[in-house]
């Protein structure tokens, strides 16, 4: 079986240290930064198009906190005309072996009345680098994208030392939709220990609860 690697961009892997705490954090200060510090990109749209990720466009809007330009974006032309966007960005290692919180903001232009832009937020518990091995946490759909900045939060639960997320760009039909968005003010959070179990256990306590409740009910 075929299996996409995320190789295009040949950039060093980076890795931080597990503490209580954020782990991670990335402003998107610089594409030359991020390329240095391990970030990956691959564009599998079909066709490919004109762009990438890209620096931020001030003239379409302003990055959520520090300089103007200081987010990452990707649009429609990421695909050829009439084609289909499919354009991944991937962190580099990170150590979060614990499991934890991923967070970031995101927003796009809201000046395309068709919409179009969707946001699949992934990861992998290996580090891969192959999209096969990473499982989708979310996705952020057309219909309810932000058009202002807004924070998103996902658990992931780690078993391995070293993992990866991904954001996946895709919009369908470049004749018709997608627009431009824009991602800022990523960090990677490892709560306390025992977060987590209790987090966890919140969870599944939960769907119990209301079952209870509805048996005194009836």
């Amino acid at each position: 079986m075929f299996r996409k690697t995320l190789l295009c961009a040949v950039l060093i892997a980076g890795s931080t240290a597990a503490t209580a705490g954020p782990v991670f954090n990335e402003g998107f200060d610089s594409l030359g930064s991020m390329a240095v510090s391990g970030w990956l990109a691959g564009n599998f749209s079909a066709p490919v198009g004109e762009s990438s990720w890209f620096q931020g466009n001030t003239g379409i809007f302003d990055a959520q906190e520090g300089a103007a330009d200081s987010y990452i974006a990707a649009n429609y032309l990421n695909a050829g005309f009439g084609g289909n966007v499919d354009n991944w960005l991937v962190t580099p290692l990170i150590s979060a072996s614990e499991g934890g919180f991923i967070t970031f903001s995101t927003r796009t232009a809201g000046e395309n009345p068709f919409g179009g832009d969707n946001l699949e937020v992934l990861f992998s518990n290996t580090g891969s680098l192959f999209t096969s091995d990473y499982v989708s946490l979310g996705t952020i759909g057309s219909a309810a994208y932000p058009t202002d900045w807004t924070t998103f939060s996902f658990l992931f639960d780690a078993t391995a030392a070293n993992v990866r997320f991904a954001f996946r760009y895709t919009v369908t039909d470049t004749s018709t939709y997608g627009d431009y968005i824009g991602i800022d003010s990523l960090s990677v959070t490892v709560p306390e220990p025992g977060t987590l179990l209790l987090l966890g256990a919140g969870l599944l306590l939960m769907p119990l609860a209301l079952r209870r409740r509805r048996r005194e009910q009836n």
